[in-house]
C-alpha cells in the first residue's frame, strides 16, 4: 500500500515537472509575442451582425435577418446581478484573476504531450481571445497565445468592457449570437428591453454557454435538448453566485426555474428562427403577417442603391451588415388589418370561416405612397403571399374603377346612356354576358347612365364601354393609376404594364373592362390610392430609412443613401380622378361609411368559380364565387381587401352555413378596418369630390331617354295615390372566367 502511494506521488511530481518545463519553455514564446500580438476588440472583428427591421414607430420589431442572429447590448444596460449570473458558470473568479488560468495552460501542455483529452479555455477573457483570433484549435501553443491576448486585454480594458466583448460575441445556441439575440430567442425579451431580464433567466443563458448544442458525447444544456441537464447546470450557476456572495441564500432558495420558449411550439410574441430553406436566415414572429414585407424591403434596398453601397464599402450582404431598417408599416394600422384577416388573432372574423377561406389586404397613404399595412398571410414569407405577385386574382367588378376612369378620360360622361340588357352578340362576336345585381337595379333596361351602371356594378355596359374605347385604353389607365402587372388568363402570362400595353385584343380582350385579368392586391390598393389622391401617383413603398451603428459612439446614423422618395406624379387628370371619386362615393353607404361624418368611396367585385366538368362547358360549382373584393379610400387611407380559397379556387368560397360569400363580406371587413385605423391615427373626418357630369352624353349604346311630357296643373288637386312597390328585376350572376380554374402565378 505504502509503495503504491509513493509510486503515485512520484508520477504526479513527474507530470508536474514536465508541465512546468513546458510552461517555462513557452515563456520565450510569450515574451516574443507579447509586443506583436494585437488585441482585437469586437468592433475590429468581421462579425456578421443581424439586420433588424422595425415598424414606423421604431420600436415594434418586424424581423431580424442574417446568417447569424446577433445583437449587441451595452453592459451598462444589464443590472449587475444579471451580469454575474451570465458568467458565474463559466468564470466565477472573473473579477479577481488577471485573465490567465495557469492550471488550464498546464493541462493543455500535459495533454499535448501525452495525447490526452483536450481542454477548452478557462477564463472568459481567454475564451474571448480565442474567438477573436478565430482559432478554435485546442493546443498548448494556442493556449499560450490566448494567455498573451488575455493579459493584454486585462491590461488595456476594464472587467466590464471585457465582459461585454465576451457576452456580445459568444454563441448561445438556437442560432443566437450575443446576449441581445439570446435574450429574445429564449425569453422574448427584445434587446432594448434587456434590462428587464431576471437573474433566473440570465442563469439559464449562463448555463447554456457551457455547451449550447449537442454533440456525440452529450446533449448540451439547451432545455429543448436535455431539460434535466439544463436545470442541473442552472442550479450550479446559482450556487456559484451564492458562493461568491453575488446572490443571497434566501433569494436563491425562492428562485424558480424560468421555462424558456419552445422552438417547436412558438407562442405569440416569441422570436422564431424560420425554416432556413424558405427564409434564408430570417427570424420573426409566426403569429404576425408582416413577414412578407421583408421581400419588398429587399427589392427597395437594391433599387435605391443600398445594396451596391454596402458592397462597395465591403460591408457584405445587407442582412449581415447590422443595419436598422425602419419601414412605413404603422403598427396600429397593421393590427387593425390583422384583426380582420389573421386567423391567429383572437376575435378575427376569418377565424370563424371555413379552413379554406383566406384573405389579403393592403393599406396605403394616398398622399405619399407609404404602405401602412400589408397582410398576405402569416409566417416568414415562406408560404403563399396572397397580396403579392405569386398569387394575383381576377379583380372582377372592382376593376371598373379604371374602366370608368378611362371612359371619362376619353370624353365619355357618366350621364351617357348604355344598354344594360343581356348581351349575346357584340360586333359580330358571340358573347354570353349578363349582369350582376350586388348594389341594386335602377330598372333602366336599355337606357342606363354610366353612373348608375357603376353603382349597380353592371357588366354589359362596361363590356360595351371597353369596346368603344379599346382594352388598351382601359389597361393603360390602370397602369397610370398604379397597376404595374396584369396576367393574361389564357396564357397565364405576366404583362408588365409599366412598359406599355399592347394594342388590339391580345393579350387583353374586352373582358378587361369587367376585371377578368388577375392583378395583385398591392397594385389595386395603389391604383385606388391614386384615384383618391386626385390622380396624383405616389409609388407604394415600404422603407422609411436605413441606419447603421457608429462603432465609435454607439449611435445609429442614417446611411447617405436609401431614403424614401415622396415626390408624386400627376398621372391622371384631376378632373377625371375626381369624377370617378364622385361616383364611387355613392357605393359605400350606411354600414360601409368609414366613421361618422367621414366620406369614403369604393367598389365591390366578385368572380365566379370557373371549374368545368370534362365536357369543358358544365360548371362543377355553378353560381359559386372564387374571389370577393372591396377596394376603397378616404382622403387619408386607401385599402383593398380580397377573400378567396386556400386551394386556388378548387373549392368555392362559402361561409360556415354553406352560403356563397359575396362582396358584402370583404366590404364589411374593410369597413371595420377603416373605422379602427382612422380612430387609431386620430384622423379628422373629410369630404370627397362630387361628380359633375363632365364629357359627352350622346356616346353610349343606350337609348335616349324619352322627354317627359309637359303637364298642366289640374284645377283641383287629386287625392294622394296609394304607393305601389317598385318591381325587382332578377339578374344573372357575374360571368365566370372563360379559361382556367386558378389564378396564374407570376
Amino acid at each position: 500500500m505504502q509503495a503504491r502511494l509513493k509510486k503515485q506521488r512520484r508520477r504526479r511530481l513527474l507530470i508536474g515537472g514536465l508541465a512546468i518545463a513546458v510552461l517555462l519553455s513557452g515563456v520565450g514564446l510569450i515574451a516574443g509575442t507579447y509586443f506583436y500580438d494585437k488585441v482585437i476588440t469586437p468592433d475590429q472583428l468581421t462579425l456578421e451582425n443581424s439586420t433588424e427591421v422595425f415598424a414606423a414607430d421604431g420600436t415594434t420589431q418586424i424581423a431580424r435577418l442574417g446568417s447569424k442572429n446577433r445583437s449587441e447590448v451595452a453592459m451598462e444596460k444589464l443590472p449587475e446581478p444579471v451580469r454575474n449570473a451570465l458568467i458565474a458558470g463559466e468564470d466565477k473568479n472573473f473579477y479577481t484573476h488577471n485573465g490567465i488560468d495557469l492550471w488550464g495552460i498546464g493541462r493543455a501542455a500535459w495533454n499535448n504531450l501525452t495525447g490526452g483529452a483536450t481542454q477548452g479555455a478557462s477564463t472568459i477573457t481567454q475564451q474571448y481571445a480565442r474567438h477573436a483570433a478565430n482559432d478554435m484549435e485546442v493546443s498548448y501553443g494556442r493556449k499560450l497565445r490566448e494567455a498573451v491576448m488575455a493579459r493584454k486585454l486585462e491590461a488595456e480594458y476594464s472587467k466590464i468592457e471585457i465582459m461585454g466583448f465576451y457576452l456580445n460575441t459568444v454563441y448561445y445556441g438556437r442560432g443566437a449570437y450575443g446576449i441581445g439575440a439570446a435574450a429574445e430567442t429564449y425569453f422574448a425579451i427584445p434587446p432594448d428591453k434587456i434590462d428587464t431580464m431576471s437573474v433566473a433567466q440570465a442563469a439559464v443563458l449562463g448555463a447554456v454557454l457551457r455547451q449550447p448544442e449537442p454533440d456525440e458525447n452529450a446533449k448540451g444544456y439547451d432545455p429543448q435538448n436535455d431539460p434535466q441537464a439544463a436545470k442541473d447546470r442552472w442550479n450550479y450557476v446559482l450556487n456559484n453566485m451564492v458562493e461568491m456572495n453575488w446572490l443571497s441564500a434566501a433569494d436563491r432558495q425562492g428562485m424558480k426555474y424560468p421555462e424558456p420558449a419552445d422552438p417547436k411550439a412558438p407562442k405569440p410574441g416569441e422570436l422564431q428562427n424560420f425554416d432556413a430553406a424558405k427564409s434564408a436566415g430570417a427570424w420573426g414572429y409566426t403569429d404576425r403577417g408582416t413577414g412578407y414585407v421583408i421581400n419588398y424591403v429587399a427589392d427597395e434596398l437594391a433599387k435605391r442603391g443600398v445594396v451596391k453601397y454596402l458592397n462597395e464599402a465591403r460591408l457584405g450582404n445587407w442582412k449581415n451588415a447590422g443595419l436598422r431598417i425602419t419601414t412605413t408599416i404603422d403598427a396600429r394600422v397593421q393590427a387593425a388589418m390583422e384583426a380582420q384577416l389573421n386567423r391567429d388573432v383572437e376575435g378575427s372574423s376569418l377565424k370563424t370561416q371555413k379552413e379554406n377561406i383566406v384573405g389579403a389586404g393592403v393599406a396605403i397613404n394616398p398622399s405619399n405612397g407609404r404602405v401602412l399595412a400589408y397582410y398576405g398571410g402569416t409566417n416568414s414569407g415562406g408560404n403563399t403571399d396572397w397580396a403579392g405577385k405569386e398569387a394575383p386574382h381576377p379583380p372582377a367588378s372592382s376593376f371598373k374603377v379604371y374602366t370608368l376612369a378611362a371612359g371619362i378620360a376619353n370624353g365619355i360622361s357618366i350621364k351617357s346612356r348604355w344598354d344594360s340588357r343581356e348581351l349575346k352578340i357584340a360586333n359580330g362576336d358571340p358573347v354570353d354576358l349578363t349582369n350582376s345585381n350586388r348594389e341594386g337595379d335602377p330598372s333602366c333596361e336599355a337606357s342606363c347612365t354610366l353612373e348608375a351602371m357603376t353603382i349597380g356594378s353592371f357588366n354589359v355596359p362596361f363590356y360595351e364601354l371597353t369596346q368603344t374605347i379599346s382594352p388598351q385604353k382601359v389597361m393603360e389607365m390602370a397602369a397610370k393609376a398604379g397597376v404595374r402587372t396584369a396576367w393574361s388568363t389564357g396564357a397565364e402570362q405576366a404583362v408588365d404594364l409599366t412598359k406599355g400595353v399592347p394594342g388590339g385584343r391580345q393579350p387583353f380582350d374586352y373582358y378587361a373592362g369587367i376585371g377578368q385579368y388577375p392583378i395583385t392586391v398591392l397594385d389595386h390598393a395603389s391604383g385606388t390610392a391614386t384615384i383618391g389622391n386626385h390622380g396624383m401617383y405616389h409609388e407604394p413603398h415600404f422603407v422609411l430609412k436605413v441606419e447603421r451603428k457608429n462603432r465609435q459612439n454607439g449611435k445609429w446614423e442614417k446611411l447617405s443613401i436609401g431614403d424614401e422618395k415622396l415626390a408624386g406624379e400627376q398621372r391622371i387628370d384631376q378632373a377625371v380622378a375626381d369624377e370617378v371619386t364622385g361616383v364611387l362615393k355613392q357605393i359605400p353607404k350606411g354600414d360601409s361609411v368609414a366613421g361618422s361624418g367621414r366620406e369614403s368611396a369604393g367598389k365591390t367585385g366578385t368572380w365566379e368559380n370557373g371549374l368545368k366538368k370534362p365536357d369543358g362547358k358544365t360548371p362543377v360549382f355553378p353560381n359559386t364565387n372564387a374571389h370577393a373584393w372591396f377596394t376603397g379610400f378616404t382622403t387619408q387611407i386607401s385599402a383593398t381587401f380580397w377573400i378567396g380559397s386556400l386551394d386556388y379556387n378548387a373549392t368555392p368560397i362559402k361561409d360556415p352555413k354553406g352560403v356563397n360569400i359575396g362582396s358584402s363580406y370583404p366590404r364589411g371587413l374593410w369597413k371595420k378596418f377603416m373605422d379602427r385605423a382612422h380612430q387609431e391615427l386620430k384622423l379628422p373626418a373629410t369630404k370627397l369630390p362630387t361628380a359633375k357630369g363632365i364629357g359627352k352624353v350622346d356616346v353610349g349604346t343606350g337609348q335616349s331617354p324619352s322627354p317627359e311630357p309637359t303637364q298642366q296643373p289640374p284645377a283641383t288637386p287629386p287625392p294622394n295615390p296609394t304607393p305601389k312597390p317598385t318591381p325587382t328585376k332578377t339578374i344573372v350572376p357575374t360571368l365566370p372566367p372563360p379559361t382556367g380554374t386558378k389564378p396564374p402565378n407570376g
